[in-house]
């Protein structure tokens, strides 16, 4: 296995994400110039917690951003359990407005969809009241 620097990683997790210098730098909240500083290899690495950052903003895991070792694709959100028919990756290239947005909608539906179910996801008892004892019901009339 090749052996790589941080700055060719992040050059690496940037082209896989199809995302440039100039938005990471954005996202994370520092200068263009710092990122090629970094990508150049004038600078050993971004610090912790914007290293943590690209990771999440390009798409790749952390672990192999920071050290090199495992590959890029991202231990975030297995592709198993994500419950979506659009890939995680696909949902990790919109932006944060749109995310937002979805986030909202899915929130609203959820709520609607369990507002005539109980804690136990039964549907709510029509014309039955609850007992004192929760787990015992009496019909109504």
């Amino acid at each position: 296995m090749k052996t790589t620097t941080y700055g060719e990683r992040l050059e690496e997790a940037l082209r896989l994400s199809g995302k440039d210098r100039q938005h990471l730098a954005d996202a994370i909240g520092v200068t263009v110039q710092a990122i090629s500083l970094v990508i150049g290899g004038k600078t050993k690495a971004l610090n912790a917690e914007n290293s943590a950052r690209a990771a999440r903003f390009t798409g790749v895991d952390a672990f192999w951003l920071a050290t090199g070792v495992g590959s890029p694709e991202s231990a975030g959100m297995p592709e198993d359990r994500w419950p979506f028919r659009a890939s995680y990756k696909q949902y990790d290239r919109l932006t944060e407005a749109q995310k937002k947005s979805l986030e909202v909608i899915l929130s609203e539906f959820i709520k609607s969809s369990l507002a005539d179910r109980d804690d136990w996801g039964a549907p709510k008892p029509v014309g039955v009241i609850a007992t004192a004892n929760p787990t015992k019901r009496q019909k109504h009339g």
